[in-house]
């Protein structure tokens, strides 16, 4: 009995001392604004001057900003009990190195901010959130966006449908156009102040659906002169709005030369794969919606079986109060003949 007590006590002393920690931390901590942001429960962190990830955050927030702050580092203990999180803002911070599992909880994140930081490498596993539609990580200078694309998985799966990496090259970080492989959703991409050794049309084949390329101030070799002129000309039958790149030869010099087959049959890849994953998803909506439709089916046969069966016990059991409450013919008949005198009894 003794030894039970004494455990019990040790615990209660163990909770007690983390729970005193954490009380302490948060009472020392900066304080974040809570705030509704689009019906959507959000932080308000701007330049709070944290130098870590806040611990005392409500966990059931969808967007943090902590922007302006001086955070390095971002693990993924300090994201893990933000299961509904959606918008993370961390730009212009310190941050300098994400573990590959950083991300690996935020399944619901979809806008990722990590402009303004001095990164210099991403964890993969980023182009892999199955909500991630807008990234941005501009002005990022350290950042090798070539290197990190050549041991990516692909395709990436993220659904990313914005990109933002204008500023992250310099001049002693100039290569050629990173690789992303095919992004069926991408709308926009920023490439705005950067600089490229060389680019190809192959490198924009696999973004099928773009409509805004934001390329101010960009300069970039070509392998081929002709290039520039194949680039401009596919971006303009998109009818995607762009700055022309400057190109070192006429128009007129480039009018034979084609796209390469190669080039095409990417663009036909990407094409196939977006249709295939909107054929999945017409698909779900449609059995979501059988689904439904067969549980609201099923809930009413079963209410009305309820009702009819509810309605026959109800006339069952009128039926024998009526016949309990009524009278008996017979008895009153035979009772009224004994009660007739005989006259023709002796």
């Amino acid at each position: 009995m003794e030894i039970i007590i004494f455990r019990t006590l040790i615990l209660y002393l163990i909770i007690g001392h983390y729970h005193g920690e954490g009380s302490s931390v948060c009472k020392t901590e900066r304080k974040c604004t809570i705030t509704r942001a689009h019906k959507m429960k959000a932080a308000d962190c701007y330049d709070r001057q944290f130098k870590n990830f806040p611990k005392c955050l409500e966990n059931d927030v969808e967007v943090i900003d902590l922007s302006f702050n001086r955070i390095r580092k971002v693990s993924r203990s300090d994201l893990s009990q933000f299961k509904y999180l959606k918008f993370l803002y961390l730009s212009d911070n310190m941050i300098n190195n994400l573990d590959d599992d950083t991300f690996q909880d935020s399944e619901d994140l979809t806008t990722l901010d990590l402009s303004l930081n001095d990164l210099f490498k991403l964890p993969s596993t980023i182009f892999q959130l199955p909500s991630l539609k807008t990234l941005y990580l501009s002005q990022n200078q350290n950042m090798n966006i070539v290197d990190m694309m050549l041991v990516l998985n692909k395709p990436i799966l993220s659904p990313l449908v914005q990109i933002d990496l204008s500023y992250t090259t310099c001049g002693e970080n100039i290569s050629e156009f990173p690789n992303f492989g095919l992004l069926p959703f991408l709308i926009q991409l920023n490439i705005s102040g950067n600089q490229y050794s060389t680019m190809t049309p192959r490198d924009l084949m696999g973004f099928c659906n773009l409509q805004i390329l934001i390329n101010d101030n960009v300069t970039t070799g070509f392998d081929d002169a002709c290039d520039c002129w194949k680039i401009n000309h596919w971006l303009t039958e998109k009818k995607a709005r762009f700055s022309m790149f400057p190109c070192t030869v006429e128009k007129a010099e480039c009018l034979y030369s084609d796209f390469k087959e190669e080039d095409l049959a990417i663009h036909d890849q990407c094409r196939q794969l977006y249709e295939d994953i909107q054929r999945q998803y017409k698909i779900w909506k449609v059995s979501i919606g059988v689904g439904i439709t067969a549980v609201v089916l099923i809930v009413l046969v079963i209410l009305c079986c309820v009702a009819y069966k509810k309605k026959w016990l109800c006339k069952k059991k009128t039926k024998k109060s009526l016949r309990a409450d009524a009278p008996d013919h017979l008895g009153l008949i035979l009772n009224n003949r004994k009660s007739i005198p005989n006259e023709y009894h002796l």
